[in-house]
């Protein structure tokens, strides 16, 4: 009897044993599972990685990206406010699933004006040049014209000078001859008359090329003039254009706004 009952004695503490031990690890393990996943679910949730164009790597949780900026939450800090890159500045980015994502540059979108700034302001250098040329040569050819005219008419006038008392003097000298010897003088006798070219010599070719220059002095202003016009109307048309079209550049809002979001 007495060992019969230490049997189930035996028995009985193994069975409780092994039940205790069953329910230790039914409560247990569930903890440990628990407190194993707390402990590395930061990790687990923190692990992507932002790569740099320079190099540098960002460990970060990567809370979404668009067409421009990249949003983060900090490895150290992750209840810590969101972080901005621009996308122009990172490489590539590596997620905690192994999936890598290369960063296309998106560049913001950019309407060219048909007539920039810098087209008008030559066009208006041009004609600045063109109106100064223009009145340069036309004031040139001017003057040289009516000092070419002047040198001519006042050759011309002493040349006619020049004959009258040639004819003055050959004409006396033919009656004085004529009186006393009754015949006409001889040719050799009288004097000869010079050529207007002779006469006027050098002044004359002065005033031809006066004239000369002065009318090709001429005519090239006049060829600025019209390039001026050309310009203007160009110009006006430009500026008439422009007036529908409005340019807007949006690098200027984007330069401001990675100003204010760089940390």
């Amino acid at each position: 009897m007495d060992k019969s009952f230490s049997t189930s004695q035996n028995a009985g503490n193994k069975i409780s044993s092994g039940r205790n031990n069953f329910i230790l690890k039914a409560c247990i393990m569930p903890a440990l599972m628990v407190l194993f996943n707390i402990f590395f679910s930061y990790d687990a949730h923190a692990q992507d990685k932002i790569i740099q164009k320079n190099g540098k790597e960002i460990k970060a949780k990567v809370l979404g990206t668009d067409s421009q900026y990249i949003r983060y939450k900090r490895y150290d800090n992750p209840n810590g406010p969101d972080y901005f890159l621009f996308r122009t500045d990172v490489s590539r980015i590596e997620y905690e699933n192994g999936k890598t994502e290369p960063v296309i540059q998106s560049e913001p979108a950019r309407q060219e004006p048909k007539n920039p700034p810098a087209d008008r302001g030559n066009l208006e250098r041009k004609i600045l040049k063109y109106q100064k040329r223009s009145t340069m040569f036309l004031t040139a050819g001017s003057v040289a014209i009516v000092a070419g005219a002047i040198t001519m008419v006042k050759l011309t006038g002493d040349y006619d000078k020049y004959k009258k008392a040639i004819q003055g003097t050959n004409d006396s000298y033919t009656a004085w001859y004529q009186t006393n010897y009754k015949t006409a003088p001889p040719a050799s006798d009288l004097q000869k008359q010079e050529s207007f070219s002779a006469f006027g010599s050098p002044g004359i070719y002065v005033g031809a090329a006066a004239l000369i220059g002065g009318l090709a002095l001429d005519l090239i202003g006049l060829r600025n003039m019209q390039l001026a016009q050309k310009a203007r109307t160009e110009l006006a048309g430009k500026q008439k254009e422009l007036s529908l079209q409005p340019f807007y550049d949006a690098s200027y809002q984007t330069t401001g706004l990675r100003i204010a979001l760089s940390f």
